[in-house]
């Protein structure tokens, strides 16, 4: 999927007689994970040897994000016959709750051979350190990089081929990637989705996603912090300061700044982060003699403003709105006489394009504030990104 979303055809294929066939990319299943490992790298290995790589840019091994499976035998039958420089473990899917931190791979914080994946009657994990996973196959030296490392840049790769990485946010995995790009090796890359992800998102880059959160509703609160430990940048907007009378340009400015980083970005009144800023707010314009609906409809005009601003600054892939009256606002400040509806991005959430103005075509997905669960938002922001109707 992370190739489909880009574009980029791609076939499933169970037989590796029917790669080059058609198509630009393969995801070749081998049902291999319920066997023995000795059987499930024989299989591999069969498989695969007569597939010709030189004509793909990338070779990514596919493991399972809780460790499942012969991990260890299934890369070591792929390294082998893709006769790689560099191997790059890294098996955290941030997004779901699953990091590494020093080594020890974990689910939502608690390391896996102590979760009920432990006690899997067919297939039990029973190693949750990476590295001692591919000890078990390989005879020559393997490093792991701590997110210590990652963040002091103090890592190289003169100290051997194998490397297993710690990471707990896709922030750290695309450091990974690319410092191991950096190296211009033969990579043959292990990892879950979110490897596949990232990868794509730094050689396939699309614009960042905007959202515009003004609903103040607990549900809406729990998402934009679920999508803040998710790694997506938070700007609050100092609505407090702005009553009383600072105008909105260094707010624009930050988040053209953060945007042109190519980071995804969530601008947000800080009433819909706390209920502590929430009531600052209230006072800041009581003390104006703005009353509780005069002070609502100044902050939804004041998104819109901001954003609208910073739409004809920078390109992105589409916008994310919560709350009607955000939503609507800002339709109006873009000129938008419309929308026509492209899907759905889950029950209840549509994915639409504007009609008119001067955005005719954004890609646009609103959402109710209480409504959804807490993941929409990063799931949202990421189907904004998505190749829809052939277009961008």
């Amino acid at each position: 999927m992370q190739l489909k979303r880009r574009g980029i055809a791609t076939d499933v294929v169970f037989s590796a007689d029917l790669i080059g066939n058609s198509g630009t990319s393969y995801v070749l299943d081998t049902e291999s994970r319920g066997m023995s490992g000795e059987e499930a790298y024989s299989t591999v290995r069969k498989i695969i040897k007569d597939i010709d790589f030189s004509g793909f840019k990338y070779v990514i091994k596919k493991v399972d994000s809780t460790l499942r499976g012969n991990i260890a035998e299934e890369i070591k039958a792929v390294d082998e016959a893709f006769k790689s420089d560099l191997v790059v473990f890294s098996p955290a899917l941030p997004d779901l709750g699953r990091t590494t931190v020093e080594g020890v791979h974990c689910l939502n914080g608690i390391p896996i051979t102590k979760t009920e994946l432990a006690k899997d009657p067919i297939k039990p994990v029973t190693q949750d350190n990476i590295k001692k996973i591919l000890e078990k196959v390989y005879d020559e030296k393997i490093t792991h990089v701590s997110i210590k490392d990652l963040q002091e840049d103090n890592f190289n790769f003169s100290a051997g081929r194998i490397f297993t990485f710690d990471a707990s946010s896709n922030a750290h995995m695309q450091i990974i990637i690319k410092n191991c790009l950096g190296t211009g090796k033969r990579i043959l890359w292990v990892g879950t989705a979110a490897m596949a992800d990232n990868l794509f998102e730094i050689e396939y880059r699309t614009p960042p996603s905007l959202a515009v959160v003004g609903s103040v509703s607990s549900v809406t609160r729990s998402q934009v912090k679920f999508a803040e430990n998710s790694g997506i940048k938070i700007l609050k907007v100092p609505v407090s300061d702005i009553i009383e009378g600072k105008n909105i340009n260094n707010t624009v400015d930050e988040a053209v700044k953060i945007l042109s980083h190519g980071n995804d970005l969530i601008i947000i009144s800080p009433a819909s982060y706390s209920l502590e800023e929430y009531e600052l707010i209230n006072t800041s314009g009581a003390g104006k003699s703005m009353t509780t609906n005069e002070i609502s409809i100044f902050v939804q005009d004041l998104l819109g403003k901001i954003s609208k601003e910073v739409l004809e600054k920078i390109k992105v892939s589409g916008v994310f709105l919560t709350g009607g009256d955000t939503a609507i606002g800002l339709f109006k400040k873009l000129g938008a006489l419309g929308s026509s509806i492209s899907g759905e991005v889950t029950t209840g959430i549509p994915l639409m394009r504007l009609r008119g103005g001067s955005f005719d075509g954004l890609k646009v997905i609103t959402k109710a504030g209480a409504f959804g669960k807490e993941d929409i938002l990063v799931y949202s922001m990421r189907k904004l990104k998505e190749v829809t109707d052939g277009q961008n």
